[in-house]
């Protein structure tokens, strides 16, 4: 066979075949062509045969990777685990076997070929005694390969054969976290704490649930298929208030938020349940929640932050909002928004937008996954039109574009608030149905301008409330009356004169 045929075949062999004959041989390995030019020359002089080439078994090749075992099968899988151990170590003592036999042949080759160098058929001799012991020590070393690769095999079988639910896992720590969080998670909030605390928790969804089982109220898009809800596990997500009574129109502004990310503003009277509904749709969602309230005073120093000394450094320390976007799941209420200066509000812009990435204080802020965001106040942003609501101002419509939506909140309708009533003051029927109409004939007196300002719930449960201590009419006075400016007593004492039966409600508490 030509040196060329020799070379041709040389090169069709596996690269770790090539690469293992060099290295048996004492050849540099650089690349695969230069060494099979320099074991074409040795096997075309007789320095080695061909045979002990192609035989060489896979050796110096990059080692199998070994199945990636998890914690949860550890302790199952110990003694394969140790098997296997055990014969890759008797293969490394193989391979070393057979390295010391490659070198004392190797040596023994240079003493014959320096002792008898005239005898040609004694030096054929050895040399095919070296190639016989190599192939010898690859066949042994190949059959214990095969038989770790076996062992390999069987124990992936038995990790696969293990059955982990990951989600059922994550739920059952989840709950862990939260009930070990629950005896200091009070004394967070009386700290103020609760953006601190949250911007150190990495919130995970921790499962998807059909919006009817969340809230007791069906919700389905346009094709009639339940929209689903996020579950996440924030340790500091409020306390769920079953007395809440949900809207699915409401819901489904939020649960919208939910799945594209857009921001949205609540507006409406005093008492239709703007703040308490970002409070609870955070609770019933596992949601961390920042309220952030606003007043004619506030300035952007109060909820982004500002720059000051700390420790002899100049710092930039952040505030509420900041904190709380960067913490995943966050729901941030804006609240009575339209008291502040829109200039103050102007850094909100760009923290609003779509994959905001804004420099403050020079670092980089992005919202963080899952957060939402709503401003609430009485105007839907348009300031104040009827002298209801003093001190509110027109927003920037900059600003306003930011919101993708502006949701109405409306008071409920006499059913359902006679229902919350009853569960928030535990009444019974008669005093609650009473109330609620009464308080309807009040809102009513608003639009012919007899009453400034529309009684809410808040007003109802209060009043039933203090029926147990005090006389009805002073009741009254102390609970709805009082609250509203004096333009409106005389549609007040109106409404109550025409609506509120004293007998008839302490005969029904």
């Amino acid at each position: 066979m030509s040196r060329a045929e020799i070379r041709k075949t040389l090169m069709t062999q596996r690269l770790d075949v090539i690469k293992a004959a060099a290295i048996k041989h004492g050849i540099p390995f650089k690349d695969k062509g230069s060494a099979c030019d320099a074991l074409a020359d040795a096997i075309e002089d007789c320095s080695i045969t061909l045979a002990s080439v192609t035989g060489q078994a896979h050796v110096y090749g990059a080692s199998k990777a070994a199945p990636a075992v998890t914690m949860a099968s550890a302790t199952t899988s110990s003694m394969v685990a140790a098997q296997i151990r055990t014969d890759l170590n008797a293969v490394m003592a193989e391979v070393a076997r057979a390295t010391n036999l490659g070198q004392a042949h190797q040596t023994r080759l240079m003493g014959l070929d320096d002792g008898l160098k005239n005898n040609t058929d004694a030096i054929d001799k050895a040399r095919s005694a070296l190639a016989a012991g190599i192939l010898k020590v690859s066949d042994s070393v190949a059959a214990l390969d095969k038989k770790a690769d076996a062992q390999a095999a069987a124990l992936r079988a038995q990790v696969a054969d293990i059955r982990i639910d990951d989600a059922a896992v994550a739920v059952q720590v989840s709950e862990a976290v939260a009930a070990a969080f629950k005896p200091f998670a009070a004394a967070v909030a009386d700290a103020g704490a609760e953006a601190v605390v949250g911007s150190m928790v990495a919130a995970t969804v921790v499962r998807r649930a059909p919006c009817v089982d969340v809230f007791d109220i069906s919700v389905t898009d346009r094709k009639g298929v339940e929209v689903m809800v996020d579950i996440w596990d924030h340790p500091a997500a409020p306390a769920v208030d079953d007395n809440f009574i949900w809207s699915a129109d409401i819901l489904r502004h939020l649960l919208l938020s939910q799945d594209t990310g857009e921001n949205a503003w609540f507006g409406g009277e005093k008492g239709t349940g703007k703040s308490e509904t970002a409070r609870q749709f955070a609770a019933r969602t596992g949601r961390a929640f920042t309220r952030i309230n606003f007043t004619k005073h506030s300035g952007q120093e109060d909820f982004i932050g500002a720059t000051g000394l700390v420790n002899g450094a100049t710092v930039f320390e952040p505030k509420g909002f900041l904190m709380a976007y960067t913490c995943p799941s966050s729901v941030i209420l804006l609240d009575e928004v339209s008291n502040t200066d829109s200039g103050e509000l102007a850094v909100l812009n760009g923290l609003l937008e779509p994959n905001a990435a804004v420099t403050i204080g020079g670092s980089v802020w992005r919202r963080a996954p899952g957060v939402l965001v709503f401003a609430a106040d009485n105007t839907l942003g348009n300031g104040d039109q009827s002298g209801r609501y003093a001190g509110t101002r027109t927003m920037n419509s900059a600003l306003c574009d930011r919101f993708a939506r502006l949701i109405t909140f409306k008071f409920m309708e006499p059913a359902q608030e006679i229902a919350a009533v009853m569960r928030h003051t535990g009444t019974t029927l008669a005093v609650a149905t009473h109330v609620v109409e009464a308080i309807n004939v009040a809102r009513g007196k608003v639009e012919t301008g007899d009453v400034i300002d529309a009684p809410s719930i808040r007003s109802v449960c209060a009043f039933i409330r203090a029926l147990d201590r005090m006389p009805v009419a002073e009741a009254w006075q102390a609970t709805v009356a009082a609250r509203q400016p004096s333009e409106s007593a005389a549609g007040l004492a109106a409404v109550y004169a025409a609506t509120i039966n004293p007998d008839y409600l302490l005969e029904n508490l």
